[in-house]
């Protein structure tokens, strides 16, 4: 795509700026957060919002927002976490109308695509047997359109182990059982099957702090399914069937944030998420109405996301 000429371009912050780079359009947030088992006595409050506005125009017509919110409440070993997250982005690109008799473009116009949307929400209860050891139980819903999900939920339990902490450290791994549904995008002429999926789950995060106003984090999620996914197309032959062990998805995170002023923090943010097996593909929004795949030809979403960001802040509690 050709770079737009500085006059053109004009960029819009709203709460904060957002950038986004990704091989695809990522499905919604990991499910993975790991939590601080120290002890409160009295009830403890924290909410945060954050977002952002890109806005571009000329040769690059771009709009992309982003907005997300948390909330968690926490008394003495038990601890309630709630968040909420939307991305939307579209594009305006050039597409030539060609003359069939001679194959030559005769002009250009501008066509909107939709090129991100996404949404997910998610719940985590922990309950703290000791100050090092707790059990945790989620659930998450979600949704990403144009990586060909039209739905995606599930739920995990399992155990949360506090491997180190420190006035510098907190190291946290976990195990669990990981439940995840999977609804996708219809396509003309072919049905495609939802899928269930039954997975081992594996995390480990480090939550680092750098001083009073700066910290880091870093995470690693792995779910391996333990199950056969008879309806699920698989990314090899394109025909039903991903047996045990060959969907395995991977979500990594890394952030670095920082107080600029009392209730006010900026975060970057990097985030990478790999599935073995991914959803098939839609068709492009800019195929002819009512085109699909030819017979024998499906092809698939990226088996790697990434997405980097850079968000304002503001912790209400």
């Amino acid at each position: 795509m050709t770079r737009p000429q500085p006059r053109l371009l004009s960029a819009l912050a709203l709460a904060g700026v957002a950038l986004v780079s990704r091989a695809t359009t990522a499905q919604a947030d990991p499910k993975y957060e790991f939590a601080k088992p120290e002890e409160v006595k009295t009830v403890e409050w924290k909410a945060t919002a954050k977002g952002g506005l890109l806005v571009t125009t000329g040769n690059s017509e771009t709009t992309n927002g982003t907005i997300g919110a948390g909330v968690s409440r926490k008394e003495g070993n038990n601890k309630l976490a709630l968040e909420g997250a939307f991305a939307y982005g579209k594009s305006r690109v050039t597409s030539p109308t060609i003359d069939a008799a001679t194959n030559q473009i005769t002009s250009l116009q501008r066509q909107e695509v939709e090129t991100t949307n996404n949404w997910m929400g998610k719940g985590r209860y922990d309950r703290f047997f000791t100050p090092n050891n707790a059990g945790y139980a989620l659930g998450d819903v979600g949704a990403d359109k144009v990586a060909g999900k039209t739905f995606a939920g599930g739920g995990q339990v399992g155990y949360s182990r506090q491997l180190l902490k420190n006035a510098m450290h907190l190291l946290v791994a976990e195990l669990g059982y990981d439940f995840s549904y999977e609804r996708y995008v219809q396509q003309a002429m072919r049905t495609i099957d939802p899928v269930s999926i039954h997975s081992a789950r594996v995390f480990v995060g480090e939550a680092l702090k750098l001083s009073d106003a700066t910290g880091m984090s870093a995470s690693v999620e792995a779910l391996f399914n333990l199950n056969r996914e008879g309806a699920a197309l698989n990314v090899n032959t394109g025909t039903p069937g991903v047996d045990a062990f060959k969907d395995t998805r991977v979500n990594g995170k890394l952030g670095l944030t920082t107080t600029l002023h009392k209730d006010l923090s900026v975060g970057v943010g990097f985030t990478l998420k790999y599935d073995q097996n991914p959803a098939p593909r839609p068709v492009p929004p800019t195929a002819p109405m009512g085109a699909t795949f030819a017979p024998g030809f499906q092809p698939f979403s990226d088996k790697v996301d990434t997405q980097t960001e850079i968000t304002l802040m503001y912790a209400f509690l």
